[in-house]
């Protein structure tokens, strides 16, 4: 099935998409200015060109076409589509009509590397220490994803740690704070390049738990602020075959990781027999049909799937305490009842998830998909001017390139509870460290932010 196949509708929101990503990649990468390449509406442009176009595109020119968990979706990608095109539509409205005007009021003057390492270092110790605290010896054999198995089995490193009773939750979260610290660590390094031992170890070792854990979303989250930070630092944008050739690497990277990973136990190797790389890269996309889901759920509800109501903020508040503390606290069951909807049943629909704006439209429809579009839209412009000021500090640099990054989390799974879990553990230190360092500014005598063009297409 290729663009032809397409009905009218279909195609205009396919294209109106492409045409929307088209425009604001234009923009950005012929401005003057560098750093407009580094918009936070790119960092989304790319999600979406991953999971609304080239992943559903592919896969309907393929063999298997629209068939997804043994349904076939043909019959409701436009919901997916239309969603899709929607979204973005009211985030980058959301975005532009932002007032322009932002003054600082505390700002990191004065660079200090050695600071700066020495901050990662310790979001790095505090991350492994609590994550070892309830993996135990498993933690030393996770840094080879390779031979991981074989350790935990077979070598005498799969003791557990403490039991830290309702808490383990937490516990296991820590992990996420070597993304931010390496961040920072890189950083410095940047500037002063000293203690690259101890940043490629760091680097070397956290790309390895995390391959051997086996949640691809926290190796975007690593790799993809070290290598821009590398340009930013430099005031530098990336070129645009730089982009895609860094992107299909991590497709293809995802790939590999798809095929062979055992959650929590590292690679299996036997699972890469006979595959070619041309065959990971393939393989990568299979993360796409996430689309073909949230297309399903979008079209059911109302009629077959209610919808929701504020369930997600609910939850989403009640989600810090420890179900063993509140056992009747809300929980996943209306994405879990969504699916299972869809596909026939629980165990069929068991690993299925949908995007972002699915979650928003099971709220209350096209008016809540329109409102928490926006919302994020002047979410993103909050973010984009407090960077604007803040363009030349490493530390800025750092802060923004994760939180734009994290927009991953943010659109590919449409659990609001577990998104905002994880930006505590990942985004969030990087916001209360800056606080904490940078230091009052007379704002009489500081440029407000410089302003983007409001021009939507």
């Amino acid at each position: 099935m290729g663009f032809d196949q397409l009905d009218f509708w279909e195609a205009a929101f396919v294209f109106g998409l492409i045409a929307l990503i088209g425009w604001e990649t234009w923009q950005a990468f012929s401005s003057r200015s560098w750093v407009s390449a580094y918009r936070p509406t790119l960092f989304v442009a790319v999600i979406l060109s991953y999971y609304c176009l080239l992943g559903p595109l592919r896969a309907l020119a393929g063999e298997e076409g629209a068939v997804f968990r043994g349904l076939d979706h043909s019959g409701v990608l436009l919901w997916g589509w239309a969603g899709g095109f929607v979204f973005y539509v009211c985030l980058l409205i959301g975005f532009y009509t932002f007032s322009q005007k932002c003054t600082p009021h505390r700002l990191i003057l004065k660079v200090n590397p050695d600071q700066l390492h020495r901050l990662g270092l310790r979001l790095c110790q505090l991350g492994l220490l609590m994550f070892s605290l309830v993996t135990g010896t498993r933690v030393l054999a996770l840094i080879n994803p390779l031979a991981a198995y074989q350790l935990t089995q077979q070598g005498g490193f799969g003791q557990e740690g403490l039991d830290v009773g309702a808490f383990v939750n937490y516990f296991n979260s820590g992990i996420n704070f070597l993304i931010p610290g390496i961040c920072l660590m890189m950083a410095a390094w940047l500037r002063w390049r000293k203690r690259t031992a101890s940043l490629l170890l760091w680097i070397v070792a956290t790309a390895g738990i995390y391959t051997s854990l086996g949640f691809r979303w926290r190796l975007v989250l690593l790799l993809v602020p070290l290598i821009l930070l590398w340009f930013m630092a430099r005031q530098q944008r990336p070129s645009l075959g730089l982009l895609a050739f860094f992107t299909a690497g991590l497709i293809t990277l995802g790939g590999l990781i798809g095929i062979s990973r055992n959650y929590g136990r590292g690679l299996d190797l036997g699972a890469l027999e006979d595959t070619a790389t041309v065959d990971y890269f393939e393989q990568g996309f299979t993360e796409a049909t996430t689309f073909f889901t949230t297309a399903g759920v979008m079209e059911q509800a109302p009629v077959r799937s209610p919808f929701i109501g504020p369930a997600p903020l609910m939850a989403t508040i009640l989600f810090p305490i420890p179900r063993a503390l509140f056992p009747g606290k809300p929980d996943a069951s209306y994405i879990t009842d969504a699916t299972a909807q869809l596909y026939g049943g629980a165990n069929l629909a068991m690993g299925s998830a949908f995007l972002n704006y699915a979650e928003y439209y099971l709220i209350a429809g096209w008016p809540s998909l329109v409102g928490l579009s926006l919302l994020l839209g002047w979410l993103l412009r909050r973010l984009w001017n407090w960077f604007l000021l803040r363009q030349d500090e490493p530390f800025a640099q750092c802060v923004y390139l994760i939180s734009s990054s994290f927009l991953y989390v943010v659109i590919s799974r449409g659990y609001l509870p577990q998104v905002i879990l994880l930006f505590v553990f990942t985004v969030a230190p990087l916001f209360w460290l800056y606080r904490r360092i940078a230091r009052p500014v007379d704002t009489s005598h500081v440029r407000p932010a410089p302003p983007v063009s409001s021009h939507i297409p």
